[in-house]
């Protein structure tokens, strides 16, 4: 009775061999497919790469870069309203602190809407088609009035 369950066991084990071996040969047929897919898409690629035709993506890239480059009144612009903000927060950190009035959360209301209505008007100003100078110069005005419309809250 040993001998047939070994001869059982023996023929089980070589039909799973045989399976093994079948899914092995199957999935080397699919490596050798998506290797050949794999050249023929690198192919393709180098084939237009060197057509240099500029794709849909390519196009908008450039366009978005043209777009991005930051000219001298942005960056002035930038710098001011970071000032105003930072006098603000400064200012508000005042009103609020350990001697806080019962009026100071709309003093820091009027604070900060002064703020944002001078960040407004800076992007307005910077988009504005004058040149540097002028922009500058009413930058520099709407930095000035801020700051005396921040004094006027703070006498208050």
């Amino acid at each position: 009775m040993r001998k047939k369950k070994l001869l059982i066991q023996n023929t089980a084990l070589f039909e799973q061999l045989q399976n093994a071996n079948l899914s092995v040969t199957r999935l080397k047929r699919e490596i050798a497919e998506r290797d050949a897919e794999i050249a023929r898409l690198k192919k393709q690629l180098d084939t237009a790469e060197k057509s240099k035709t500029p794709t849909p993506l390519q196009n908008l890239e450039q366009k978005v870069t043209a777009h991005t480059s930051v000219a001298d009144d942005f960056d002035y612009g930038a710098e001011i309203i970071g000032k105003i903000v930072v006098e603000a927060a400064r200012l508000s950190n005042k009103l609020t602190g350990a001697d806080a009035g019962t009026n100071a959360k709309e003093l820091v209301n009027l604070i900060l809407g002064r703020t944002e209505v001078a960040k407004s008007e800076i992007l307005n100003i910077v988009s504005s088609n004058v040149d540097f100078e002028a922009k500058r110069k009413a930058i520099d005005e709407q930095y000035n009035m801020a700051i005396e419309y921040f004094s006027s809250v703070m006498a208050q």
